[in-house]
């Protein structure tokens, strides 16, 4: 019988079968593996532990928000939900800003995992950056400027809300090789 980790962990191997990551050849799960790693990294709670691994579910695959309940529960599901874009508003920079006002009125621990997540993206774009430049680190379409005001945004939001993590030195760090043009 699984631990409720080890159940998650074979939940969403199978949840991104066949999926990749955007701008690498490597399987999608692997990046909810590393946020949720990172956050076991800090101590976080096996909630928040569990709801990084999750957090991508409901805005990269066909489970549901329902489906999320009945598996994992109200508290991690709703957590999901949280951590997800509104997929219905199409375009980029309204998307992501409609996130960002959002997470705002969120608590620290899933600004956490929102945190944990973007540092994962960043760090997965090293290569490509070190060889190709900051042309490589958009994605979904959008260009470097639009990139840069997201990071920018929520650089501001987890400064201004977290404090003495080992996840936000790194998120800075990296976001200043990036985006300090």
């Amino acid at each position: 019988m699984y631990t409720k980790e080890e159940e998650i962990l074979h939940f969403i191997f199978i949840a991104f079968q066949g999926m990749k990551r955007k701008k690498e050849d490597i399987d999608l799960v692997f990046h909810s593996v590393m946020v949720g790693t990172m956050l076991k990294n800090v101590n976080s709670s096996d909630t928040i532990i569990n709801t990084g691994y999750l957090h991508d579910i409901i805005e990269d695959t066909n489970y549901t928000y329902e489906y999320l309940v009945n598996k994992f529960g109200i508290e991690l599901a709703n957590n999901v939900l949280k951590l997800s874009e509104d997929k219905t508003i199409i375009d980029y920079k309204e998307r992501k800003q409609e996130f960002i006002d959002r997470l705002k009125d969120y608590d620290n621990n899933l600004l956490l995992v929102e945190l944990a997540d973007k540092l994962q993206n960043l760090i997965s774009d090293y290569e490509l950056f070190s060889k190709y430049g900051k042309e490589m680190l958009p994605t979904e379409g959008k260009d470097y400027s639009q990139t840069k005001w997201y990071y920018t945004t929520l650089g501001d939001l987890f400064n201004e809300r977290l404090s003495d993590n080992i996840l936000l030195e790194r998120y800075n760090e990296i976001y200043k090789k990036y985006f300090n043009d």
